[in-house]
């Protein structure tokens, strides 16, 4: 219902629209948050970058705001977006939503029902995604720290020499509180990780008249027992799964050059998963079919050649038939753009000895070339090629 209203509201105002394609950034953290985002088509991924890791914290898809500013100090943004896959977005203007909230009850509800429950759903996300070590080891690490802060490390050390084990019971409130401060985890998070620990038998928790509920354990063993029963595996994967890689983080992983890469980005070779560069997805690919998916170029046939680098999937007849009628020039110029080996070999390799010797000449003395000359000429060739080819099949 309240999406339903969203979008009535921004067809009905006239509001600019856009388009964005899978990867594309939206909006940076700390950039001005000059309007609010209504979707009209497609998802987009709302992430936030810590410990070095880009995270999703949610995804809205058709119906859902983001990017509502006005009552932050200097409206800055406080996290990312990226479009999820092809998307049409309403830009809804800040000073033009306000009266809008104020005489519209049904929009004012809307919109708050809408983020609200995005609040909601993004602290348990963020509780769950962010911290990259499972919830249960990060609980003991906070609590060992809390119990050599309440008994004292000597203490510690004296009952262990002394063949004892040293309990702490800091104050429950004192536990969550920390947990608060320190990883940003909602009450009911820390309830439910709290649960566990008590499950698992590593805390009691007991009330003492007068102080509360105290929550006790041995400082010493904690941890240790902790890592015993965590399925690390588990919980990475799932976290994983959240996590946006960069470009270079990408070729690194697949051990791929970084323009081979945005080539085949470029061409449509991997699927939008990859596209937006989610870990887990280029991980499944290198685990199912090896580097050379990444390295080598999806074969073509002439009716989707669009760039001169697929003229590597051209016969060498017609290669001969079109390129023999371009200035040695020309060729030139075009080659002394292209560093792909293959592609150089298919051109080189159809022209006569005199030609490439012309070619080699000129490219000995060649000056910085235009890049939209180069394009231009390319395109002359791989378009050539294309046609006489499909005349061919």
């Amino acid at each position: 219902m309240h999406a339903s209203s969203l979008l009535r509201f921004a067809e009905k105002g006239n509001f600019s629209q856009m388009r964005a394609f899978a990867g594309d950034v939206l909006y940076t953290e700390g950039m001005p948050g000059t309007h609010m985002y209504v979707i009209k088509e497609g998802e987009v991924d709302i992430y936030m970058v810590r410990e070095e890791k880009r995270v999703v914290v949610e995804t809205l898809s058709r119906g859902q705001c983001f990017g509502m500013t006005p009552h932050l100090p200097k409206g800055r943004r406080i996290n990312n977006a990226a479009a999820r896959t092809y998307c049409e977005l309403y830009l809804v203007d800040n000073q033009s939503i306000e009266p809008h909230v104020q005489a519209t009850p049904e929009l004012a509800r809307s919109v708050l029902h809408t983020l609200s429950d995005r609040l909601s759903a993004a602290h348990e996300l963020i509780a769950t995604r962010v911290n990259y070590q499972p919830d249960i080891l990060i609980y003991a690490q906070l609590l060992y720290l809390l119990g050599i802060a309440d008994i004292g490390k000597q203490a510690v050390v004296k009952a262990e020499a002394a063949g004892k084990q040293a309990l702490a019971s800091p104050l429950l409130q004192d536990v969550v509180m920390n947990a608060r401060i320190m990883f940003a985890h909602s009450d009911k998070h820390i309830r439910t990780c709290l649960a566990k620990l008590l499950n698992l038998h590593l805390i009691r928790i007991e009330d003492e008249k007068g102080t509360g509920k105290r929550v006790l354990f041995s400082p010493r063993d904690i941890v240790s027992q902790a890592r015993k029963v965590t399925d690390s595996t588990a919980n990475d994967a799932d976290k994983l799964s959240y996590e946006y890689i960069s470009v270079d983080e990408f070729a690194a992983m697949v051990d791929v050059e970084r323009p081979v890469l945005l080539r085949k980005l470029a061409g449509g070779d991997f699927s939008d998963d990859v596209f937006t560069f989610r870990k887990t997805e280029i991980m499944r690919l290198l685990d199912e079919k090896g580097r050379r998916f990444f390295a080598e170029r999806k074969i073509k046939t002439p009716d989707e050649f669009t760039d001169i680098l697929d003229i590597e999937f051209a016969d060498q007849k017609t290669v001969f038939a079109v390129v023999s009628k371009f200035d040695t020039f020309e060729l030139a110029k075009l080659l002394s753009s292209i560093s792909e080996e293959a592609v150089r070999q298919k051109i080189v390799a159809s022209l006569s000895r005199s030609k490439r010797e012309e070619i080699e000449s000129d490219l000995k003395d060649m000056k910085p070339v235009d890049p939209i000359e180069v394009q231009q000429i390319g395109g002359a060739i791989i378009k050539a090629v294309k046609e006489l080819m499909t005349k061919g099949a």
